[in-house]
């Protein structure tokens, strides 16, 4: 069954930024993470807001965890996401499957 990562924050240095959307597509590709949703202008309908907010889906939880946790994705990628950033929240949520 699907789960997404749902993920928010606020962009505090751009420049660092800008390394971390080529990096994690690329790797989203390659890991069976499909990127549904990228947002620097959500709309808040109740409750604060981030600056940017991102919804990823994978085909099971396990994938999604190994990704998350792989060396690579530690070491390489999410350094510049987490030096660009400040209120990050990720949040992993299960999928409903629907009735046929």
């Amino acid at each position: 069954m699907s789960v997404y990562f749902v993920i928010s924050y606020d962009i505090v240095d751009f420049e660092e930024f800008q390394k971390y959307p080529p990096k994690v597509w690329d790797f989203l590709q390659v890991n069976e993470g499909e990127l549904l949703a990228s947002d620097t202008d959500a709309e808040a309908i109740e409750g604060g807001r981030r600056m940017m907010h991102a919804i990823i889906r994978f085909p099971t939880r396990e994938k999604a965890l190994a990704c998350f946790n792989s060396v690579e994705y530690q070491n390489e990628i999410k350094p510049h996401r987490h030096n660009s950033t400040t209120n990050t929240q990720v949040v992993l949520v299960q999928g409903i499957e629907q009735a046929a």
